[in-house]
């Protein structure tokens, strides 16, 4: 069976990324800025088979929530999404959800958040990195103990510009 992904671009102000959606809802959000390639990619690495198809129209209801996320008139996402991972990327990208606009925590807080000891950290990292809903499950809100941001998908720059929208420095 191909399951059809649909596609489109945010262009709103500095921001230009690619998301994706299923009839059952968003799949994956891009890096900004990035090419169509990376989506490609993404879709490329999914276990199933895949049709890849423009529909602006499909996808206007969640390129509105993004844009007013990015304009600072919304702090949570009501689309609908559907997740294509892990049971334990899905455990940790979940938990990312409990992390509130404008606040950071640490790796080590989102292991012992999942009864992991904080060692489990480094495997915590791994799953965020292959958040396919970044901005909507919020990794970039998820900064080392110690030291500046780093290990982003979407780019350092990115995710500076992403804690700096949600006011924090």
């Amino acid at each position: 069976m191909v399951k059809t992904i649909f596609y489109s671009e945010v262009l709103y102000d500095n921001w230009s990324f690619y998301i994706a959606a299923t009839e059952n809802g968003l799949v994956y959000v891009g890096s900004s800025p990035q090419t169509f390639d990376e989506l490609k990619s993404w879709v490329n690495n999914l276990t199933f088979n895949t049709d890849l198809i423009r529909d602006d129209n499909k996808l206007a209801r969640y390129i509105s929530q993004f844009e007013e996320y990015l304009a600072n008139r919304r702090k949570n996402f009501t689309f609908p999404i559907e997740l294509f991972g892990t049971p334990f990327q899905i455990e940790v990208w979940k938990k990312l959800l409990t992390i509130p606009y404008g606040e950071t925590t640490t790796y080590g807080e989102i292991a012992t958040a999942l009864n992991k000891k904080p060692t489990h950290s480094r495997a915590v990292g791994t799953a965020i990195g292959k958040n396919p809903l970044m901005i909507v499950y919020p990794c970039h809100r998820v900064v080392p103990k110690m030291g500046s941001p780093k290990g982003f998908r979407g780019g350092l720059p990115m995710k500076k510009a992403l804690l700096s929208l949600e006011g924090i420095k």
